[in-house]
């Protein structure tokens, strides 16, 4: 298998970025400088196209002049700043979805807790508010718990086992149906929630994935730099993901059998590498 540098230049991602833009008659304006908030937006976009393939209409909301503005940091109002609404009709019904980008959202245990994953699914597209968040009477807009379908968190580094094991933590607080036996009650095939990450998995580390994609709803994606939307994110590539309630065991690791394949990293089948 090809090992990709969890690094990339800000030239590559700002031309992907403007390209996704365009695709949803949106324009892209520049206003990140760190590579990590490209990396960031990256897989937003993922979800984005994630979406696209299991038949959703996607289309590009609350545009600030024509542009598409991702909220690239915890800090502001939901409200100011641009995200998808997605429709698609089943069993004669009309869901819809909004994707949000760093989006505060409510714990399942306790409402007066919150974290803000970097990409969130929401069945509502207005926050929440509240000033009771803050020491000041600083507004905070969120998700309530009852109307978050699936959360991803983005990393743009190597992956290690602690970061791999805290997001379990988070799976816990926000989506705790998904560490059951029987995950979430769905019919739409939102992907469970997902780290996705930069780098390539050590060995140690691919332990833990199959490990934890065997007991639980969530994904763990790394080698994202590497054409993630014509491998991990494409038609076939998606036969591997877990779904809410569709969970794509990982075989358990057999050095023997060079072909096995595992869901998170579709890479190896696409391609017939080992």
């Amino acid at each position: 298998m090809k090992k990709t540098s969890p690094f990339k230049a800000l030239e590559e991602f700002e031309e992907e970025i403007k390209a996704f833009a365009n695709t949803h008659h949106a324009h892209f304006k520049e206003h990140a400088k760190r590579v990590s908030d490209y990396f960031e937006m990256s897989c937003y976009n993922m979800i984005v196209h994630y979406y696209e393939n299991l038949g959703f209409k996607m289309e590009a909301q609350n545009l600030i002049n024509g542009d598409f503005r991702y909220k690239c940091s915890p800090s502001g109002l939901l409200q100011n700043f641009s995200y998808f609404k997605g429709s698609k009709n089943v069993d004669k019904e009309e869901i819809i979805i909004y994707v949000f980008h760093n989006a505060t959202v409510q714990s399942s245990h306790d409402d007066r807790v919150f974290t803000t994953p970097d990409i969130v699914v929401s069945r509502i597209k207005d926050p929440l508010i509240t000033r009771d968040y803050y020491t000041t009477k600083k507004r905070l807009s969120y998700i309530d718990h009852s109307n978050v379908i699936t959360f991803c968190e983005s990393k743009h580094l190597i992956p290690f086992p602690e970061l791999m094991i805290t997001f379990i933590g988070t799976v816990n607080e926000l989506k705790p149906e998904c560490l059951s036996d029987d995950g979430c009650p769905d019919d739409a095939g939102h992907i469970a929630p997902s780290l996705m990450m930069s780098g390539t998995l050590s060995k140690p580390c691919k332990r833990i994935k199959d490990s934890l994609e065997n007991r639980y709803y969530v994904n763990f994606f790394s080698d994202l730099f590497d054409d993630p939307i014509s491998t991990t994110f494409s038609i076939i590539g998606m036969e591997y993901i877990t779904m809410l309630d569709d969970k794509k065991e990982t075989p358990i690791e057999n050095n023997n059998d060079k072909n096995a394949v595992t869901h998170g990293d579709c890479t190896d089948s696409l391609n017939g590498d080992s």
